[in-house]
């Protein structure tokens, strides 16, 4: 007699993995990617590539004082939030800066808003441009990056309580830390033309230091918060 043939199904593997059908599927995804950056066409290798020279930088700028206090910005959040906090700041559309290209000129003027003042001209220091410009190179795209500036003690001016008052400051009442908006001129004191009228452009300039005798301001900045929006070609880059 032969033996009685059981209903049980045949046993499956124990693994129910099966390599067949994941190598198809990463296969399937690989040719998907490819499809994709077929149709990015080389635009998405030349977002990547850094910043250099003779490529414009289109940035969000923020610098600060000596105090980490927003003086500076295009930003509307940091503007807003320093406000909130009683400082005073300046605000600037995003602006493009060409990439360690240098300005020799000591101070650069830049039209901002000025709460209570309106459109204003901001006095952009020669020597802090130059360094964020020169920052900017091997930026990418929406990169981040703080720049400290160079400590500059010629920026550094030590006033009396009779000068501070001739720039409409009270002496007594002034501490460490107040800030003082000040007038650099933009043209030459003497000029050729006796009809020029020298121009002006303003600055925030805190006070670092207080004794009985005198009141130092600094009219440099510390640092300078710049992120890459955007970042225009130049003809030399590829």
């Amino acid at each position: 007699m032969k033996p009685a043939k059981s209903g049980k199904p045949p046993k499956k593997s124990e693994s129910g993995f099966n390599w067949a059908k994941v190598v198809i599927v990463m296969v399937c995804i690989l040719f998907a990617g490819i499809m994709i950056l077929s149709t990015l066409g080389t635009g998405w290798l030349v977002n990547m590539k850094p910043a250099t020279n003779g490529d414009v930088a289109y940035i969000d700028l923020t610098m600060k004082d000596q105090f980490e206090r927003p003086v500076f910005t295009t930003n509307q959040r940091i503007y807003n939030a320093t406000l909130t906090q009683g400082s005073i700041i300046v605000i600037a559309a995003p602006f493009g800066a060409p990439v360690n290209i240098t300005t020799p000129e000591l101070i650069d003027p830049m039209t901002v808003f000025m709460p209570g003042s309106g459109q204003v001209s901001f006095a952009f220091l020669g020597p802090e441009y130059n360094q964020i410009t020169a920052g900017l190179v091997g930026m990418k795209e929406g990169e981040t990056k703080t720049i400290d500036f160079i400590d500059e003690p010629q920026y550094r001016r030590n006033v009396t309580p009779e000068e501070f008052g001739q720039m409409g400051g009270n002496f007594s009442e002034a501490k460490k830390g107040d800030q003082m908006v000040l007038g650099f001129t933009t043209s030459p004191m003497i000029s050729a033309d006796p009809n020029t009228t020298p121009q002006y452009a303003m600055r925030i300039v805190p006070i670092v230091e207080k004794t009985g005798d005198n009141i130092t301001m600094d009219y440099g900045y510390s640092s300078a918060d710049v992120t890459v929006i955007r970042l225009s070609r130049g003809s030399g880059s590829s």
